[in-house]
């Protein structure tokens, strides 16, 4: 158990609490997206280890970057839910929070004492977030479920398939709808506290990753599925108007030209086009993204020091507020880092918390 102090004090969020009970990435990046506004998040994790993310990826000094970035801005408390003594500490912090967000499987809360109807008992106006895989009904609904399984049975794999042939299935390379479900969760959460703001109390949102990719796809990769019956007249995907074209020096994305590039620099063609308002962007590897002229005129990656990872390059919040602004992102917690901080805020005393500690409630 440490005890330093990272609550942050601007933002649009500012004075709004919100448990953190999720893991992984979809649950912590709806938080991390709150907590970017200045909401006060607290991360729950289990003593010992933690959120498994601490361990996956690209990391320096045993920091994980991804764990890094999407748990930022929060204070981390450790406390094991599945004691009762566990159970009753997160009762008591949700009394005064304002969000609780967890993504587990269905029934899991319910079998730890910690569902919706367990909480809404003792705080009303709580704005409960439940995040699942498939959905809470239907053959998959307890399937244990990763970004990738969403990727097929929402249709993505498929949608490499225009003038490409059976053979080109193909996963997209990055977790997408664990991010889709984080941004989309986020936003519920703030139109759910916006809706208790005018007289609505609390409630239970409760969304899949299912349902978020499904939404995301259904503008474009499913325009050709939209309508029932006859007189459809099909079209080709959105992504078929664009193209890729190889340059003497590199690579440039812009809207179909149907023409060979490969004999120009890319500036050249950049300019070019450009001049003829021809929508067009500079390919770049992913080594290049922190270096672009555009990025860095934006400003939009700041440097954050860790104090065991040293110093990263993370990415902004996107959202950016004229009256509200949002403080510059602060590293993320070690485990446990705040226990000490939040269960005083809760009037424990520190005898209290070292014999929650010997039982194995807190760490």
């Amino acid at each position: 158990m440490n005890d330093t102090k990272t609550v942050p004090d601007q933002g649009p969020l500012k004075g709004f609490r919100v448990l953190d009970l999720s893991s992984v990435v979809s649950g912590p990046m709806a938080a991390v997206v709150l907590a970017d506004q200045g909401a006060d998040v607290i991360k729950i994790e289990p003593p010992g280890w933690g959120d498994g993310i601490r361990g996956l990826g690209a990391s320096r000094n045993g920091l994980s970057a991804i764990y890094a970035m999407i748990n930022r801005n929060k204070r981390s408390v450790a406390i094991n839910l599945k004691m009762p003594e566990g159970r009753d500490l997160v009762l008591r912090l949700a009394q005064d929070a304002d969000v609780l967000l967890q993504n587990y499987r269905p029934g899991k809360m319910a079998r730890l004492g910690l569902d919706y109807d367990a909480l809404k008992t003792v705080n009303p106006d709580l704005i409960y977030t439940s995040i699942n895989g498939m959905g809470e009904v239907g053959p998959l609904a307890e399937q244990k479920v990763y970004d990738y399984v969403i990727q097929g049975i929402s249709g993505l794999l498929n949608a490499h398939l225009s003038g490409a042939g059976a053979d080109s299935l193909q996963m997209v390379r990055t977790i997408i709808y664990d991010k889709v479900t984080a941004l989309t969760a986020a936003q519920g959460i703030t139109a759910a506290l916006l809706a208790r703001e005018r007289g609505a109390g609390g409630q239970h949102v409760k969304l899949s990753m299912l349902d978020a990719a499904l939404y995301f796809n259904w503008p474009d990769l499913m325009w050709n599925f939209s309508f029932k019956g006859q007189g459809v007249q099909f079209s080709p995907d959105l992504a078929d108007m664009c193209e890729v074209n190889e340059t003497k020096d590199g690579a440039i994305i812009s809207s179909y030209l149907g023409a060979d590039c490969s004999g120009y620099e890319t500036e050249q063609l950049l300019q070019l086009l450009a001049e003829n308002d021809i929508p067009v962007g500079r390919v770049n590897r992913r080594s290049q993204v922190i270096t672009d002229p555009q990025v860095r005129a934006s400003g939009s990656i700041l440097s954050v020091q860790h104090p065991r990872g040293g110093e990263l390059v993370q990415p902004r919040a996107a959202a950016q507020f004229s009256q509200t602004p949002t403080a510059a992102p602060q590293a993320s917690a070690e485990l446990g880092e705040h226990t000490v901080e939040v269960l005083s805020e809760l009037g424990l005393s520190l005898e209290e918390m070292q014999a929650l500690a010997h039982q194995g409630a807190i760490g």
